[in-house]
């Protein structure tokens, strides 16, 4: 009988047996002394600091060796920033737009916390997720749908309302979505879901009893809000804060598209205009992108001496919330339509000028046809785009998740990894997600074309910029399912004389293979999503679903734009089904 067969057949029984039989072994040596030898002495135990030293060495290394880039020859790089046309304007324009985006990701995360916890029981496992709907669709297809339905003259929604007594008197509008609100505001819902997956974790903790007890003692609801949850809420509100201003300043998706056309720049599209251009100036791209990093880590140090002690947020013991037993049906009712305006509209427009012969914005005159979808899913292009997407995402998954998986075990406590290599690991892990993927992809770039690497129209340099994409996303998916392992069958294995390899391979990989595969499925999704990195990346003979899309959308073909982003939002759809399917709704929340 295997190891792994040991424990899944009896292993609460023999794990508790086991562990005891281990306590009376440990509690005192022959001589007397207590046994204090950690649980895990492997031979090779710097082993983990040769596997921190490539991690920093490949991940870590060729993003600080393109941001060097911008201080070579004393800063020249610097210095040509003030040649940039705009440059000021384009730094507080990315602020501006970051500030308001998360500000309304906040709100939108916060009421979408209070009204689930409103809604009545048998509908609550399925209003949990309706707020994370937006993280599911592609942002891109978002972005592009927006567009049909809001473009200032042709929009199907603008056509519509101009169609009501109030705008009948408008030639164009009343809404613009090439516009900085435009902007904000679909970042912002975009962000929302991010926001969400942060505050309702901690609103579930302190929900029911303490506002009750607030309310028994004679404040109003909105008070017992105001001086109860708002503050306790304080921790998630200031991560979710932090996490999506960083994403909002590293925007790229949304300026692009919708910023091009009313001349609104920020600093990740100034990038790739800088990009485009022959030959490419890593240097001033690695200039402009310093702000970025420089106003993230002041964020971040912000986080921390704000939040302080952290153990003034304490709220519950190891029992967990009460929920709340105010609840009302139009608060669900409120989900279902946030989610019908921020994901099914948009939807509907890629729909109708995906299946009409033209976009001419008068759904009056719309003729339906299936010859952009019928071309579309023929093109070989698009076939191939397709197949690279996959193919490219699978390989990087395939080296993301051993990668994040040795992570996820040396933040373990039972595996023991040394304290400096944690720190390196943590370090090697956390920096792609510190960068916006704009610069990822351009820092990628510039290292990877160079030699002795030398990878100019090869696809692993999609490969390796997707690696850098989800590395994250590995570790923190893999380290959950670790956690949630029960250590005394880590010592069962030990006392049965299993050895460090031995219980890794028998006892943690098939107890955590559920999370590994979650994990998989999630970055599938995430990879499926990419649109800055692909758009970095691209080249001229080799195309992903991201770089067609947008190369399809510079030529103004839009029914194929259309086409091209539901193909996009129907693949990403198998990989949330997937997810669902393997991990279970639980899975969705590690996007």
């Amino acid at each position: 009988m295997s190891l792994t067969s040991k424990v899944t057949v009896s292993d609460s029984a023999y794990a508790d047996t086991a562990t005891g039989t281990l306590a009376a072994a440990r509690g005192r040596g022959s001589g007397g002394r207590r046994d204090r030898r950690p649980a895990w002495r492997p031979k090779a135990v710097h082993l983990w600091y040769v596997i921190a030293a490539i991690s920093v060495l490949f991940v870590v290394m060729p993003i600080a060796i393109f941001y060097a880039q911008a201080f070579e020859d004393g800063g020249a790089a610097i210095g040509r920033l003030t040649n940039l046309p705009r440059f000021g304007q384009t730094l507080l324009t990315t602020v501006a737009l970051a500030v308001g985006s998360t500000v309304l990701a906040l709100v939108v995360a916060v009421v979408m916390a209070v009204l689930v916890q409103r809604v009545p029981a048998r509908f609550r496992g399925i209003a949990t997720i309706i707020p994370l709907l937006p993280l599911m669709v592609p942002q891109v297809a978002l972005i592009i749908g927006w567009v049909f339905v809001f473009a200032p003259t042709v929009g199907y929604g603008n056509t519509l309302l101009r169609q009501l007594p109030f705008f009948s008197g408008l030639v164009e509008g009343p809404f613009n979505v090439y516009s900085a609100e435009a902007i904000i505001l679909i970042t912002g819902l975009d962000l929302a879901g991010i926001a969400y997956t942060m505050v309702s974790a901690r609103f579930q903790e302190i929900r029911g009893s303490l506002e009750a007890a607030a309310r028994l003692s004679g404040a109003s609801r909105f008070t017992a809000f105001r001086t109860v949850t708002l503050p306790l809420l304080r921790p998630a509100l200031l991560a979710g804060a932090v996490t999506t201003f960083l994403l909002g300043l590293g925007q790229f998706t949304a300026p692009l598209l919708l910023g091009g056309r009313a001349g609104i720049d920020v600093l990740t599209t100034e990038i790739f205009r800088v990009r485009e251009s022959f030959p490419i100036d890593y240097a001033l791209t690695a200039a402009i992108g310093l702000p970025l990093v420089a106003i993230g880590i002041l964020s971040i140090v912000f986080q921390r001496l704000t939040l302080g002690d952290q153990r003034r947020y304490a709220s519950q013991g190891s029992s967990g919330g009460v929920p709340s037993r105010e609840t009302s049906i139009w608060a669900f009712v409120i989900i279902v339509v946030y989610a019908a305006v921020t994901v099914v509209l948009p939807l509907i427009g890629l729909g109708l000028v995906a299946f009409s012969k033209f976009w001419n914005g008068n759904l009056a005159q719309i003729e339906f046809t299936l010859d952009h979808v019928i071309s579309g899913l023929t093109d070989p292009v698009l076939l191939s785009s397709v197949q690279n997407t996959v193919v490219f995402s699978l390989a990087a998954i395939l080296i993301a998740v051993p990668i994040g998986f040795i992570g996820a075990m040396a933040m373990t406590s039972t595996f023991r990894a040394p304290k400096f290599a944690q720190y390196a690991l943590d370090l090697a892990f956390v920096t792609p997600l510190a960068v916006p993927r704009a610069v990822l992809g351009i820092a990628v770039m510039f290292v990877f074309l160079q030699p002795p690497f030398n990878l100019f129209g090869s696809p692993w340099l999609f490969v390796i910029g997707y690696v850098y994409i989800v590395l994250p996303f590995a570790l923190r998916a893999q380290h959950s399912s670790l956690l949630g392992v029960d250590p005394r069958l880590y010592e069962a294995a030990r006392v049965s004389g299993a050895g460090y390899f031995r219980t890794l391979w028998g006892i943690a990989l098939p107890l955590a293979r559920r999370g590994v595969a979650a994990a998989a499925t999630v970055m599938f999704i995430l990879l499926s999503h990419d649109f800055a990195v692909s758009v970095m990346l691209r080249t001229p003979r080799t195309y992903v679903m991201g770089t067609l899309l947008y190369d399809t959308w510079t030529t103004g073909v839009y029914p194929e734009v259309a086409v091209l982003a539901l193909v996009i939002t129907a693949v990403t759809g198998i990989g949330v089904a997937l997810t669902l399917l393997v991990g279970g709704r639980s899975a969705l929340e590690k996007m």
